[in-house]
């Protein structure tokens, strides 16, 4: 493992996330720079045009991409674009500047676990199969921008993520409004399983692939303990002491969300974090209720 003092550079520093990541990355003594649109940003970058500030990998030891439109909406011709272009498009527009460093930077790819399918059922690991749908479309298009990295024999990671549970957003504050009103209930069957995540540990995470360099490829970023829709939405209740009373079947999800929430919210995906627990690696909540309670808490 190498701990030296890195500087990373961050795309998506502005989300829950990439906010995370660099104040933890800060707070061990790293340097960051956060990549962005905006003029204050340590750098700037426009994917839409393909530019980036020249000079914004110099002196870079990690580059982390996290930044990409939110899949959580109505899914239109237009959106959909815009999800696979706010990847893609700022993926290859990273390589391409890394690729012309002398000592070009680690690559750290945020994914998703829907790489896997939607019906994908339980016991997935980073070496399962792609799956079918869109989000799987555009889980293999974001990680297949660092092919040129790989085949340079540059380090490159795919962290696929599941749902991260905060209080700072995320799924769990879409969720939160309906439950603490008694309007909660189970999504479909119940019976499909989720990936999920706690912030703390998400970014520990990526925190682990920034500094250790023997890690590459597809890592999954999820608690070692998937959990079914209904006992999730049992225990989202119980930490909330309301009622779950109220499902929303399939045909009704379909109605209201289309496309997006068929593979989303109604996704069977139960992945297993097989490179982490290979490594040993001690997850601070495995336990869902543990972590809705900190959650509530405001803890994070």
């Amino acid at each position: 493992m190498n701990k030296h003092k890195k500087t990373v550079l961050v795309s998506g520093a502005t989300g829950m996330l990439g906010h995370a990541l660099c104040i933890a990355l800060e707070a061990k003594g790293h340097s960051v720079r956060r990549l962005s649109r905006s003029a204050s940003a340590d750098v700037q970058w426009d994917v839409d045009a393909g530019t980036i500030d020249a000079g914004a990998m110099a002196g870079v030891d990690v580059v982390v991409h996290l930044a990409g439109e939110p899949v959580a909406q109505r899914w239109t011709d237009g959106t959909k674009d815009r999800i696979l272009k706010s990847r893609i498009g700022g993926a290859q527009l990273l390589v391409g500047a890394l690729l012309k460093e002398p000592t070009p930077p680690d690559y750290i790819t945020a994914s998703g676990i829907n790489y896997y399918g939607h019906q994908c059922g339980v016991g997935v690991t980073e070496g399962s199969p792609l799956g079918d749908g869109f989000l799987a479309h555009v889980c293999e298009q974001w990680e297949g921008a660092a092919q040129p990295l790989k085949d340079a024999g540059i380090r490159s990671v795919s962290a696929r993520i599941g749902m991260i549970l905060s209080s700072q957003g995320g799924a769990l504050t879409k969720m939160l409004p309906a439950f603490k009103l008694g309007l909660g209930g189970v999504i479909g069957s119940g019976s499909q399983h989720m990936s999920w995540v706690s912030l703390p540990d998400a970014v520990r995470i990526l925190l682990l692939a920034i500094e250790d360099t023997s890690i590459q490829g597809p890592l999954n970023v999820v608690s070692p303990e998937p959990l079914t829709n209904r006992v999730f939405t049992k225990s989202l209740g119980a930490a909330l002491k309301r009622p779950t009373l109220f499902p929303m079947p399939e045909l009704a999800v379909k109605a209201l969300f289309g496309k997006m929430g068929i593979e989303v919210l109604c996704a069977d995906v139960g992945v297993l974090p097989q490179v982490l627990l290979n490594r040993g690696f001690e997850w601070e909540f495995t336990d869902i209720k543990t972590c809705f309670d900190a959650c509530l808490a405001k803890q994070f």
